[in-house]
């Protein structure tokens, strides 16, 4: 029993960190937060959120209608100008938003004190309303990030699957084993036999006085 709940704990975080691992390879390559069913996850990057989100939190992100959107929704998006020039950025709605010819347009900040209105962003630069906070996650991932955190990862892998790879190493030291039992433990050179070697040199006489005739 316990063995079974050291492997399904094993699978779970094998799974965990290689679907940790694919979301950041797509994150660099398309330079954007990947989509699964309109949801999306997020880490956020400063402290203008604080106390309600401190750096690192975890956030989930949903795509949402921009008509649906209103004062003090907490949303992600991409900036466009100076200072948050192609950064992504996790603000509260200061303002209600306006329309203008069926765009809708967007005042932001962060809610720490002394904090500034953002340059006013479109839908377009939206990604999503921010839904929850994730607890726990983003200390995990800051962790396990450190070389200390790899080392107790693959510690925990190597606890969780110990007997496959023990069973792994016998049936790799069986097969090494068995190739050695099919040569022979008693297997010789053959002895030196006389009558053989006055054979070979008999038949390597003739043929030299055959070629010498030849010539």
């Amino acid at each position: 029993m316990f063995t079974k709940i050291k492997r399904i704990a094993g699978l779970v975080i094998l799974a965990l960190f290689l679907i940790a691992s694919l979301y950041i390879v797509i994150l660099r390559m398309a330079d954007t937060f990947p989509t699964f069913f309109g949801y999306c996850i997020q880490r956020v990057d400063d402290d203008s959120m604080e106390p309600k989100l401190d750096i690192g939190d975890v956030i989930i992100v949903k795509k949402t209608d921009p008509a649906k959107l209103m004062k003090d929704d907490c949303i992600s998006y991409r900036g466009n100008r100076y200072p948050v020039d192609g950064v992504f950025v996790v603000h509260q709605i200061a303002e209600e938003p306006r329309e203008e010819n069926g765009t809708y347009y967007f005042t932001t900040r962060g809610i720490k004190p002394g904090a500034l209105n953002d340059p006013e962003i479109d839908e377009s630069q939206i990604i999503g309303k921010v839904l929850y906070k994730i607890p726990l996650i983003g200390t995990l991932y800051d962790f396990f990030s450190q070389w200390y955190g790899m080392v107790c990862f693959f510690a925990i892998l190597l606890i969780a699957f110990s007997s496959e790879l023990v069973a792994l190493g016998k049936r790799i030291m069986g097969s090494l084993k068995k190739e050695e039992d099919e040569v022979p433990a008693n297997a010789a050179i053959p002895d030196y036999n006389p009558i053989f070697n006055e054979v070979l040199a008999r038949e390597a006489d003739e043929i030299i006085t055959n070629l010498d005739d030849d010539i």
